[in-house]
């Protein structure tokens, strides 16, 4: 029973809508991000296949938002306190509903992060393909926070990647 009921959890937490505060062509799931994150986890890892411990907490990482909502990032960096009691919330209400995220190395960690926003640039060229030009100041923003980060080598290479479409895409 307890397996049937982590299963309904995360497949819970997979149908969150994710950018509701934004305009957007296309809303995404959660469960959408997280398949878009491992993608680029597994992109980031190369020859190196991501770690059990990595796959598990990728696929966890926005569980949580089914109690709490897609906060935006900007909110959380705007208000550090805010940042603090989701998290807080979040912890609390995995636990109480019997999941975990795994343990990470420092280096998984950095992996997760810059796969977490470079889904975020993703998305919002796809938006800008669709004709959305609003979403360009996230893709700005995402693309500093990036830069601000440890540098992850292959996350550099996906980053210059974007940066020249995102160029392209906005001519």
């Amino acid at each position: 029973m307890l397996a049937h009921e982590v299963i309904r959890t995360v497949r819970a937490g997979n149908s969150v809508t994710r950018w509701h505060t934004r305009r957007m062509h296309k809303y995404e799931t959660v469960g959408e991000h997280t398949a878009n994150v491992l993608t680029i986890v597994f992109a980031l890892c190369g020859d190196n296949s991501p770690s059990a411990e990595l796959i598990g907490a990728t696929l966890l990482h926005d569980t949580a938002e089914q109690w709490t909502g897609d906060v935006p990032a900007t909110a959380k960096w705007e208000m550090p306190i805010l940042k603090e009691n989701l998290d807080a919330l979040e912890e609390k209400m995995m636990s109480q509903n019997w999941l975990k995220t795994p343990q990470l190395t420092a280096e998984e960690k950095l992996t997760l992060k810059w796969a977490d926003m470079l889904d975020l640039c993703y998305t919002c060229l796809g938006e800008l393909d669709m004709g959305n030009r609003t979403i360009s100041e996230v893709f700005e923003r995402g693309v500093e926070y990036l830069r601000g980060l440890t540098p992850h080598p292959a996350g550099l290479k996906l980053l210059e990647d974007l940066i020249k479409e995102y160029k392209h895409a906005k001519v």
